[in-house]
């Protein structure tokens, strides 16, 4: 709900000749371009997107080439054989393993004919307690689904991430952009003070003494403004690294440190941040996979029996036979049968299952904490929020009387009713005044981008998409 709207007093500061305008949204739409951080996350989910491809891909057919060749000598006699066929392996959802192979042989021996025996075979094999099942077999591409999701979910925590650094160092060079003119007007007030003091001092109603202290108020102003300058060029820097800019590159904040008061409902957030947190909904994912592997464990602890089966022709040709295209011998083959290995003692298989429920209990106990510790942080971000906006009103407020005070001030000792300390002390006043309003604002605007750091919803509010398929 808009309240007001909180920003610091103050002309616009004037950029150096030659800078470049940059503004928040461009700040931040740069960063997306050119940020190392962003860049090197994007080129990790090409190998996450292959990852899944190579899961989604494991029902596919599987061509493999076979080839042998060998020499061998009997008994005097020198024999050489030849083979060479293709190999196709489909792994069906059920578990079973289906084979077909057509080999090729060829024998030379000295003295005989070649011989040249060719080989079709056909095999299946089918696990029914261990190994077996859709739920055993599908289990690598669900969790290859879910671990894509996931990946999916760092990727936006880190874009947030690199978002969230961008937005508060373009706060951090508005900030010091404002307190170098802060320094600036502080330094002309000064040295107006000094010009009113030498009328007074001409005119017999000031002491030439008093014209020391406000001289030494020029120095220490002028000093300040030295130091103000550094940090603005510091932040700057740190912002062109941030955005992977040239950092020669001469740019200017151009926004002001302002922004609509806002008031956040508490179970609004809450259920924003448990539906939209990236890290939270990861949390989540993982235990979703110490499910699966819970059950691929429990699996492997079943006996190993399968069903296998196969069928296969052989054909015989000689060299001769060949050039009539007959067929010397074919014989065809089938088999069926069950075959079943029963493991008798050994810990292993069931130290698989209990590794696996234990992580799946590790990750509960995560997820809780987990859950625990968002709520904490999102009623810390929204507490936080409400704090901000507060102490930026009264500031604000701080400001406008010290800046009265001030100016009555000026007046009084222009009719010989103040004291030459009494300005230099308001003065020093109304720039401390002003350096914390300006503080605060920075503050109650960092807060709100913390805020959707913390909800997840940095990406919504500045309707960016990640173009992540």
């Amino acid at each position: 709900m808009l309240v007001l709207l909180i920003g610091p007093a103050g002309a616009q500061p004037r950029p150096p000749a030659g800078a470049v305008p940059l503004t928040l949204p461009e700040a931040v739409a740069l960063g997306l371009r050119n940020n190392r951080g962003i860049r090197g996350d994007y080129l990790q989910r090409i190998a996450d997107r292959f990852a899944l491809r190579v899961a989604e891909d494991s029902f596919s057919p599987r061509l493999s080439l076979a080839a042998e060749v060998g020499r061998s000598r009997t008994a005097g006699v020198n024999v050489s054989r030849y083979a060479v066929g293709p190999v196709v392996t489909v792994d069906t959802p059920t578990g079973a393993v289906f084979t077909m192979s057509w080999l090729n042989n060829q024998t030379n021996t000295r003295g005989q004919s070649p011989q040249g025996p060719s080989q079709i075979g056909f095999q299946v094999e089918q696990p029914l307690l261990a190994g077996g099942g859709i739920d055993y077999a599908m289990a690598p591409r669900r969790i290859a689904r879910i671990s894509e999701q996931g990946a999916q979910l760092r990727l936006k925590a880190q874009v947030i991430d690199q978002i969230t650094q961008i937005i508060v160092a373009y706060r951090a060079l508005l900030q010091a952009q404002e307190q170098t003119r802060i320094a600036e007007d502080s330094l002309r007030r000064a040295r107006d003070l000094v010009g009113v003091n030498r009328a007074l001092i001409a005119a017999g109603r000031l002491a030439q003494v008093e014209l020391i202290q406000s001289e030494a108020a020029i120095a220490q102003q002028e000093l300040q403004l030295i130091g103000a300058r550094n940090a603005r060029e510091s932040t700057r820097l740190s912002l062109l690294v941030l955005m992977g800019i040239d950092p020669s590159s001469p740019i200017w904040a151009a926004e002001r440190p302002a922004a609509p008061a806002v008031r956040v409902d508490m179970d609004r957030a809450l259920a924003t941040a448990f539906a939209t947190q990236p890290a939270y909904l990861s949390r989540l994912l993982s235990i979703e996979i110490s499910r699966i592997n819970l059950d691929i464990a429990r699996n492997q602890r079943l006996w190993d029996v399968s069903l296998v089966a196969g069928a296969g022709q052989q054909a015989l040709r000689s060299q001769v036979l060949e050039t009539i295209g007959a067929l010397s011998t074919v014989r065809s083959d089938f088999n069926i049968g069950l075959r079943v290995n029963i493991p008798i003692g050994g810990l292993s298989r069931e130290q698989q299952e209990v590794n696996a429920t234990v992580a799946l209990r590790q990750n509960e106990v995560l997820v809780e904490e987990a859950r625990a510790q968002l709520r904490k942080q999102a009623e810390d971000a929204v507490r936080n929020i409400e704090a901000q906006r507060r102490q930026a009103q009264l500031a604000a407020r701080a400001r406008e009387l010290t800046a009265q005070q001030l100016a009555a001030e000026l007046v009084k000792l222009q009719a010989g009713r103040s004291s030459n300390f009494q300005v230099v002390s308001f003065q020093s006043a109304l720039q401390q005044a002003e350096s914390a309003e300006l503080a605060a604002v920075i503050a109650y605007l960092n807060a709100l981008t913390a805020m959707d750091q913390v909800l997840g919803t940095t990406l919504d509010t500045w309707r960016i998409s990640l173009n992540d398929r």
